[in-house]
């Protein structure tokens, strides 16, 4: 019965050519990358959090997988799954003010840290 399950949707890795699909800059500093994955399997990459968050707004995408990648480890993890922090005193490439751990004690540290407010996902969309 194992093969009725869907195919789990991967991340696509970040290439230095890739562009943000939200602000069309250069994605240069990992840490903050998200990335969404439409119906049709394309990656759509973002260079910060933020930019996924006004893209899904202003286009009401609906995704089959979004990801975002770990402040500390540069790993991409499931959105849902991840434990954010916001701040005006993180500076984002987009000036988003977001960033994303997969535990939860390290997005803890860094809210304490950043003087900021820890949120999950449902929290950071529109």
């Amino acid at each position: 019965m194992a093969n009725c399950q869907k195919q789990s949707i991967v991340p696509a890795a970040l290439a230095p050519e890739d562009m943000c699909s939200y602000c069309k800059m250069a994605i240069s500093e990992k840490q903050y990358a998200a990335e969404l994955i439409d119906s049709d399997g394309q990656a759509l990459k973002f260079d910060d959090i933020g930019c996924l968050a006004n893209f899904i707004k202003k286009n009401h995408t609906k995704a089959a997988a979004y990801f975002v990648m770990d402040f500390n480890e540069r790993q991409w993890i499931k959105a849902e799954d991840a434990f954010y922090v916001r701040s005006s005193e993180l500076s984002t490439p987009m000036n988003g003010g977001l960033i994303a751990f997969k535990i939860e004690s390290k997005a803890q540290e860094a809210a304490t840290k950043f003087h900021g407010k820890l949120l999950r996902f449902k929290e950071i969309l529109p």
